[in-house]
């Protein structure tokens, strides 16, 4: 009877063991699936905000063109209010909100925010500028690019921002 109550607590014992093995390694993993849907979420973000900079940098870009100037007579910030007209304008700069899904919102149901800013130069044929994409609440930026622009001698000089 002695040899039974020994073999039932060695395998007790081991059963113990594996469960606590199985726990470990199933907090472990469920660890790792929560940082890698952080880790996409992130990404997607990153994505995001990077496209709508790009897009942002081509309308200016466009914009700077002699025959859309000529006829068109837009720059900056009038260039990205016609793509986005419920954007605030400031003296410095120009923000652009986006809801939780990257669709142009106003600022009230912005999450994510996009500011073009113009920055000085030397050249005057030479616009630069900077933009940046944050979460509304921080000031720690997804993405920023800082953009240069040539404006041909054939376009008259005004202020960049009005």
């Amino acid at each position: 009877m002695n040899r039974s109550n020994n073999r039932s607590g060695i395998f007790l014992l081991e059963i113990m063991l594996a469960i606590l093995l199985f726990s470990i390694a199933g907090a472990l993993c469920l660890q790792m699936f929560a940082k890698s849907r952080q880790m996409s979420k992130d990404t997607a973000d990153l994505t995001q905000a990077a496209a709508h900079v790009q897009n942002a940098a081509e309308l200016m870009k466009y914009a700077a063109e002699p025959t859309v100037w000529d006829t068109e007579n837009t720059f900056f910030p009038d260039c990205l209010l016609k793509e986005y007209p419920d954007a605030v304008v400031s003296s410095d700069n120009i923000q652009i909100y986006f809801d939780e899904n990257w669709n142009y919102c106003q600022k009230e149901s912005g999450v994510y925010r996009m500011e073009a800013a113009p920055s000085q130069t030397e050249n005057e044929n030479l616009l630069c500028f900077r933009f940046a994409v944050f979460k509304a609440d921080s000031q720690d930026s997804i993405y920023s690019l800082d953009f240069k622009l040539h404006i041909p001698n054939s376009i008259p000089q005004r202020s960049i921002v009005e």
